[in-house]
């Protein structure tokens, strides 16, 4: 296991954690940052329409706005059920039936743990920020297209509209944050459900995959959406440093840590390669972000990998 895996890049020299901002600040910055987003970035992609509707077609009869399939009119049936045009090309009554069209249930799972304070310096956001920022950002976007949202661990059912955001809201100020894997056990989720995970993931590959594999197993589908500190990145240490681990590790100090750069590098290009492999090998998505990078272009990329399986 890499270093950086096992301390999560805290140094003498570098700020420890800095005070997380409070959330109400956070979800004011989400509103504005969704309200920023115009229409035309979701509908534009053909793959994230679905997103913006709101309603999603079960491939059957049933309530809704899309055309479905014409059926013979059957005797008994009311008058104002007959599609009098489709009719007039034959010598057959025909009803035109709808597509069964419904909401889809989005759960949000937020990792809290003790690294996601990290933030290397004293300006930007920590991990945990940036976090909570894209979840309840995408849930201004996806409730304002008429989806249900959620918080894993906190509530039974997804919600809708000002109600669902705002019991999302309330549910991460009131959560607290113990101590949480790097991706949940198996929830027991409704049908029609989508979860995503927002978290570094940094942790054991086996622990990792053996989760993934157990919530697909559920037949939950889902996107890993992963943000680091860039400085878990870059490596940016020089000189003696000395790394203290935010979990219980023990610390591990340098002497001239500019030389492992390269190597450091290198693996954590590898891993976050990993993360995205094991979540596509299992048909999930998977994005990366970092939190000096903009939150706007990581809520794109959110949004228009959600919606390939909405």
């Amino acid at each position: 296991m890499p270093l950086s895996f096992r301390h999560r890049l805290m140094s003498e020299k570098s700020a420890r954690t800095g005070s997380d901002q409070t959330l109400m600040a956070i979800w004011q910055r989400a509103r504005t940052l969704a309200a920023g987003l115009p229409d035309y970035t979701i509908r534009a992609d053909r793959q994230t329409h679905a997103a913006n509707r709101g309603i999603h077609g079960r491939r059957r009869a049933g309530p809704g706005d899309s055309f479905w399939q014409y059926r013979p009119y059957q005797a008994g049936e009311e008058a104002h059920v007959i599609d009098w045009r489709r009719s007039a090309r034959s010598d057959m009554l025909y009803v035109r039936q709808q597509e069964w069209e419904t909401a889809r249930n989005v759960w949000f799972w937020i990792d809290t743990s003790p690294s996601m304070h990290f933030r290397y310096g004293k300006s930007g956001d920590s991990k945990l920020d940036r976090s909570r920022l894209l979840a309840l950002a995408t849930a201004c976007l996806l409730t304002g297209a008429g989806e249900r949202v959620a918080l894993y661990g906190s509530h039974q059912r997804a919600a809708g509209g000002h109600y669902g955001l705002d019991r999302l809201l309330a549910a991460m100020i009131t959560c607290g944050e113990p101590e949480t894997p790097p991706i949940p056990e198996a929830p027991d989720l409704p049908q029609h459900s989508r979860l995503i995970l927002i978290g570094d993931f940094l942790g054991d590959e086996d622990d990792i995959r053996h989760r993934l594999a157990r919530l697909v197993s559920h037949g939950i589908d889902g996107h890993m959406h992963q943000i680091l500190d860039p400085a878990e990145m870059d490596f940016p240490y020089k000189g003696h440093v000395r790394f203290e681990g935010l979990e219980r590790e023990n610390p591990i100090s340098l002497n001239r840590a500019e030389d492992l750069a390269t190597s450091y590098r290198r693996r954590m290009a590898e891993w976050t390669k990993t993360i995205g492999d094991t979540a596509r090998r299992v048909g999930w998505t998977h994005s990366l972000h970092r939190t000096d990078h903009s939150p706007a272009l990581a809520l794109l990329d959110m949004m228009t990998l959600t919606g390939q399986s909405l």
